[in-house]
């Protein structure tokens, strides 16, 4: 986190940071038993997890939005997550959201704009788990704030944010370093329905559905967690999402192995965080590890030719 709290401090008032969910780790947010007032320390441990997350945007003074990912949901709801985070918000006096969530709606796709870029924030655990109906709620609901988006500020970058990615080499689409790792994964799977892994019905379902929506528009970003590395992948038609971005390596004792594809521009097994800088002349990329103050792999994602 130290990382990401020094480069928020450099312009806390020009910085946006998203957490890409898997919040708190292995079964979300603790749900007090009927009987019990105060949490147990396994229960405030988890918390403090979610709290440090919240300490970037308490000593920098930058905005935090966090989405929700599939352990997050492990709690069967999100609620007390998102509550705990208002309050903390409040009582610290801080910039931090849960993002997106309405108690007792569903949490369909919502967006907010800052200077030169405009942030689309989804729930995708929810997409994948989501009937057909609420599914295409969704996805109109997206396509209604892409148009908006364009329609208002064309020259904006989008960001479009959300857990799961819609294009990884990690072990979530079945690549493995590890062949104990492979063959424990598969012995796991002969038991259980896995809708965690890309080739799934339902994940195949959004995947195809957000690529539909987002490829009518251009200067699209597709940021997401999920695999425990760090990846970037450029659409070889420069079709939106142009670039699809996995930042979800943000615990040292969780990193997986990856791979590369047509696609890929980078990929690394290591703990780190992603960062986008964004000029009048173009949009920056900068990879980061944990141990180091000097990125580990920059890039040009937008670049206007020199005048």
């Amino acid at each position: 986190m130290q990382v990401a709290l020094d480069r928020a401090k450099l312009a806390p008032e020009l910085t946006s940071v998203v957490m890409l969910g898997d919040n708190i780790y292995y079964f979300g947010f603790p749900n007090k038993d009927e009987d019990q007032t105060e949490y147990t320390d396994s229960q405030l441990e988890d918390i403090s997890h979610l709290e440090a997350q919240l300490q970037i945007a308490k000593h920098s003074g930058a905005e935090i939005f966090v989405v929700p990912g599939n352990h997050d949901w492990y709690a069967e709801q999100v609620d007390s997550q998102a509550q705990y985070i208002e309050d903390y918000a409040s009582t610290h006096n801080i910039k931090a959201h849960f993002v997106p969530h309405q108690l007792e709606q569903d949490p369909l796709p919502e967006i907010i704009h800052r200077e030169s870029v405009s942030i689309i924030f989804i729930d995708s655990m929810w997409l994948i788990k989501a009937d057909d109906e609420q599914y295409q709620k969704a996805l109109s609901t997206l396509n209604q704030l892409m148009l908006e988006a364009r329609q208002q500020y064309p020259d904006n970058l989008i960001l479009v944010t959300a857990h799961h990615p819609i294009e990884t080499m990690g072990p979530h689409n079945r690549y493995y370093t590890s062949f104990a790792y492979h063959a424990f994964i598969a012995t796991v799977e002969l038991f259980m329905e896995n809708d965690q892994d890309t080739d799934h019905p339902r994940y195949q379902r959004m995947i195809t559905g957000l690529e539909q929506s987002l490829a009518q528009f251009d200067k699209v970003v597709f940021a997401a967690g999920h695999d425990h590395n760090l990846q970037i992948f450029k659409s070889p038609e420069d079709k939106a999402p142009e670039y699809r971005l996995v930042s979800g390596a943000a615990n040292t004792s969780k990193i997986t192995g990856v791979g590369t594809n047509e696609n890929s521009q980078f990929a690394l097994a290591r703990e780190g965080l992603m960062e986008m800088e964004i000029y009048d002349n173009g949009i920056l990329l900068n990879v980061y590890a944990i141990d180091q103050t000097q990125p580990v792999h920059q890039q040009w994602l937008w670049q206007s030719p020199a005048q």
